[in-house]
């Protein structure tokens, strides 16, 4: 092990955690061990499925603008610009716009900042078709 992870709890609730452990024979380390590998597991998605969900998150946009056709092409070109030079730009735009329209924020869009290849899937989204099977 190579790092320590320090909480917070109630004294009544760590001593309860420890006897229910030592009555089950279980290490209470290794319980929250365990309960941490398996929440990032369930909750950790793949490159491709952050993509998807970017491009299912574009689209959604674009739907809210009213169609492809309504989507403020320089908007769309300025999105373009960033996605290449300022990745946080990108996302405060996004962010930005969805305030504008008062529609709630997908927590997804958070992702357009960890790069090149995410930015272009939510814009792929916004300019583009209809995703297969989603929706």
């Amino acid at each position: 092990m190579d790092a320590n992870l320090h909480i917070r709890l109630s004294k009544e609730l760590k001593e309860l955690f420890q006897q229910i452990a030592k009555e089950n024979n279980k290490d209470t380390s290794s319980l929250v061990r365990d309960w941490i590998s398996s929440y990032v597991a369930e909750h950790q998605k793949s490159d491709e499925a952050l993509a998807s969900d970017l491009y299912l998150a574009g689209y959604q946009l674009q739907q809210a603008f009213g169609g492809r056709e309504k989507v403020n092409k320089e908007f769309a070109q300025r999105l373009q610009e960033y996605s290449l030079t300022n990745q946080k730009e990108f996302t405060d735009q996004i962010i930005s716009t969805y305030l504008d329209l008062n529609l709630t924020i997908p927590s997804i869009v958070s992702k357009t900042s960890k790069g090149f290849a995410f930015s272009q899937m939510f814009l792929l989204g916004l300019l583009g078709d209809k995703p297969s099977g989603k929706l």
